[in-house]
């Protein structure tokens, strides 16, 4: 049991990133979906370690069959909660009435919820009848937790999708259940296990065209789409006007007026903005626009690197000019950071002073801008209001 529990611990903590994350998008990246998500799950978990230590002592054949469900049921339940708004009936772009909010998410979280309690429970009662404690028991499983959540950060820091990381997570389960039959009663369930396990190979295989596929249900006229540590990022475009969407969320498009108004009411404000910093929105078309001051220099600070890898090539012409002007620097880092730890040397702004016939290469310190302009979303989540506080400003 030492294995089954390591393994309810790993695609425990593995599958509630990938529930979790799945339904930010669903309802638009408002963290409050957290804090009810896990509390709905705790439910369901705690409702299946209930129904666990009623029943009687089960066998490691039962544990394998519950675990081969589990790697089923967790991709299908990311194919539910992308369709979640449309099963809802939901208008396109605005959120579900609350209770259905709720009801959507207790029933996305009861299979998996339900599955995962009452495999421990089960798991942990053989345990404690063969081998050992409930406390060393406990241990097993949280040291499996410990390492499903590196696995899940380092698969989201590596780009790798998270439908990708449901169909893994799936197929390590229906894989460990299936070489881990140890009577003779699971013999002819052992057998119709590597069906299962070639259908969770090709699914995992064209993972990147079911994902697109799932994805073009709330976004018929979609360009492409990639999930990365702060979300997902997805790009569509309609009659030459190409939108950007984070959580689902419409972050732009390039049809609008909006850089124009937010780049000119600022920099009019300086007679002479000769260094220029820009906390996001560059690729709305706010450094186009900046242009018109003739900075001597624009520092383009970006959050999310996947944004403007995959956006870049979809601008248009000008706004792609406009980037890769000589005195334009493009940084990726936390906004936030790069203001309290601004790179006190630009390799680009070499200064060379002769000196008593010696050639001194010195790098002048960071500028002080004379504009400073946020381009950050609105503060309607967690990740969005640090951009928004007395301390930032």
């Amino acid at each position: 049991m030492t294995f089954y529990l390591f393994l309810i611990g790993f695609v425990s903590i593995l599958g509630q990133v990938v529930i979790l994350r799945e339904l930010n998008v669903a309802f638009f990246g408002i963290e409050l979906i957290y804090l009810l998500a896990v509390g709905i799950w705790l439910f369901w978990t705690g409702t299946g370690a209930l129904i666990g230590r009623r029943s009687f002592l089960p066998s490691p054949l039962q544990i394998t069959l519950l675990c081969i469900v589990f790697g089923i049921v967790l991709p299908l339940d990311v194919a539910y909660i992308r369709a979640v708004r449309l099963l809802f009936s939901g208008v396109p772009g605005a959120y579900l009435p609350f209770p259905q909010q709720v009801i959507s998410m207790v029933i996305a979280l009861f299979p998996i919820g339900l599955l995962l309690g009452v495999l421990f429970q089960w798991a942990a009662k053989l345990y404690v009848t063969g081998e050992g404690t409930l406390a060393s028991a406990y241990a097993i499983e949280s040291i499996g937790g410990v390492l499903g959540g590196l696995f899940a950060t380092l698969a989201l820091k590596f780009g790798v999708q998270n439908f990708t990381i449901a169909t893994l997570c799936g197929l390590l389960s229906v894989c460990a259940g299936y070489f881990h039959f140890e009577d003779r009663a699971g013999r002819g369930f052992r057998k119709a296990v590597p069906p299962l396990i070639i259908l969770l190979l090709l699914v995992w295989w064209m993972a990147p065209t079911i994902d697109r596929a799932m994805t073009t249900w709330n976004h018929p006229h979609l360009l492409d789409t990639r999930d990365s540590p702060y979300g997902r990022v997805s790009l569509t475009e309609l009659s030459g006007q190409i939108s950007l969407f984070e959580n689902d969320a419409l972050a732009f498009e390039t049809e609008g007026t909006a850089a124009e108004e937010f780049a000119h009411l600022a920099a009019l404000q300086h007679p002479d903005p000769t260094d220029v910093l820009l906390l996001g929105g560059g690729i709305e078309g706010i450094v186009r626009e900046l242009r018109y001051h003739s900075p001597h220099r624009i520092d383009y600070v970006e959050l999310n690197r996947v944004i403007l890898d995959l956006v870049v090539e979809h601008l248009p012409g000008d706004i792609r000019k406009s980037l890769r002007r000589k005195n334009v620097h493009i940084y990726v880092a936390d906004p936030r950071v790069f203001l309290t730890n601004r790179p006190m040397t630009f390799a680009t702004s070499e200064v060379v002073i002769q000196k008593e016939n010696k050639l001194l290469i010195r790098r002048p310190p960071a500028p002080k801008y004379d504009l400073i302009l946020i381009g950050m979303p609105e503060p309607t989540s967690g990740q969005n209001n640090r951009f928004y506080t007395r301390e930032f400003f």
